[in-house]
């Protein structure tokens, strides 16, 4: 099948799918975006649609145009790009140590490392380019620092090991049992600076933008509702982060899997503290759950950010409090979440208590104390706008799933998981989802 012919008109007569993408609440029964002045949008055609322009969206819809030439419509609720986790996160670029070689994650991570550095280099957007430390806070966790050490290696990455002395000439603040990793490769950039730069030049070379719209459902195997009309594409792409579930389940894929959200919270040192962190001081991971733990970032601007957590959440854009969750979906999460205490996977319940301990200061700053000296708790001011993780969970084994995901439906693609290292590989990212689209 041609890409003309695979962009014809929807067939008539199909029946409405009911399932609505519910774009701001559990338990809404419709969504209106908050921006004003927006003219209502006539009926529209295109080659491809997609929904959501986070990072990955963006660099889909850039990609989609450079590798075919047609026509790319992106629908977004928000009146800007990467009005969620994309703009609200440290902002680091990973090199590729916490991904086993040869995996689909260690490639794009290694490869959208070195290509983004170069795409901020070319747009005269700054980094912090002086790398990052992995520090360990007992003698237990030596063993998975030395795999890290090992995977790093194996995937190309600059890395090397140091003892404590050595430690003290590239992070003299940080501190570490016995040996730390340094990892040269890792940078950090402010990502709405990134994303500004990723539409302007998706706009540039043709995509078209339709922000404050909201997708509604679908009709048939070619129509998109949303809040402003209709629109009938040939190909249509999910990039609908914390919705991304709903939007393919509507498409009748990805039915085992759904979208759990963990809340990020940071803090920041104060100006003027003793503490002066030259780039990102990060402990070791539990290598079994997809959390990196709390860590030292220091911004382009000069500003350290303390975080994020990872506190699970009963709205998908619950942000602060109780505002994003309604009754309905309150209780529907709750349960959810209820089974996933039950079932414990991924050490579940630790890692939910370990982050409820950190909702207060004082449990925020006794996990940071861990891995850097000189500053108080006195010291942690509020920090950035929190941003929320969807991370994916297979319901069929109350897993939380790492890898990245993304499943083909009916003349449509959906990025179910997408989480970190998603913004730094963005690039490569979006190659590779273009390339595995099924067209025909």
């Amino acid at each position: 099948m041609t890409l003309d012919e695979h962009t014809g008109s929807a067939a008539r007569g199909m029946v409405l799918d009911r399932l609505q993408f519910l774009c701001c609440h559990w338990g809404s029964d419709r969504y209106l975006p908050d921006v004003e002045g927006m003219n209502e949008m006539a009926e529209e055609t295109c080659d491809f649609l997609i929904a959501g322009a986070g990072v990955i969206g963006v660099a889909i819809a850039r990609e989609l145009r450079r590798r075919y030439g047609v026509t790319v419509v992106v629908l977004e609720k928000e009146s800007t790009a990467g009005r969620h986790a994309s703009g609200r996160n440290s902002g680091v670029l990973h090199a590729g140590v916490y991904y086993k070689a040869g995996t689909l994650k260690a490639r794009l991570c290694v490869e959208g490392n070195r290509r983004l550095r170069a795409y901020c280099r070319q747009h005269a957007i700054p980094l912090n380019e002086h790398g990052k430390v992995i520090v360990a806070r007992t003698e237990a966790e030596l063993p998975s620092l030395h795999e890290l050490h090992a995977r790093s290696q194996a995937n190309g990455v600059r890395v090397s090991l140091l003892d404590e002395q050595a430690l003290k000439e590239v992070e003299p603040c940080a501190k570490t049992v016995q040996q730390a990793l340094y990892v040269q490769d890792t940078a950090v950039v402010d990502p709405q600076r990134v994303m500004a730069a990723m539409v302007a030049d998706a706009e540039r070379e043709g995509v078209v933008f339709r922000f404050g719209c909201a997708w509604l459902g679908r009709e048939g195997d070619a129509v998109a509702r949303t809040d402003r009309g209709r629109v009938t594409y040939g190909h249509f792409v999910n990039c609908g982060g914390l919705f991304a579930d709903r939007i393919a389940h509507a498409y009748e894929v990805g039915l085992h899997f759904k979208i759990l959200p963990f809340r990020g919270q940071f803090y920041q040192l104060r100006p003027g503290s003793a503490m002066q962190v030259r780039g990102n001081i990060y402990p070791v991971p539990d290598l079994r759950n997809p959390f990196l733990g709390v860590h030292f970032t220091r911004r382009p601007e000069g500003d350290v950010t303390i975080g994020p957590s990872a506190l699970p959440l009963l709205g998908r854009e619950q942000y602060q409090g109780l505002t994003g969750a309604t009754l309905g979906g309150t209780v529907t999460m709750l349960a959810y979440l209820m089974r996933l205490f039950g079932r414990n996977r991924d050490h579940f319940r630790s890692i939910a208590w370990t982050e409820m301990i950190k909702l207060t200061r004082t449990g925020f700053f006794r996990e940071a104390e861990d891995l850097g000296r000189g500053f108080e708790k006195a010291d942690l001011l509020p920090g950035q706008a929190p941003g929320i993780r969807a991370q994916l969970v297979d319901t069929r084994t109350a897993e939380l799933v790492s890898d990245f995901v993304i499943e083909a439906g009916s003349r449509s693609t959906h990025v179910l998981n997408a989480v970190s290292p998603a913004f730094t590989s963005s690039l490569p990212f979006a190659e590779h989802v273009v390339g595995v689209m099924k067209l025909a």
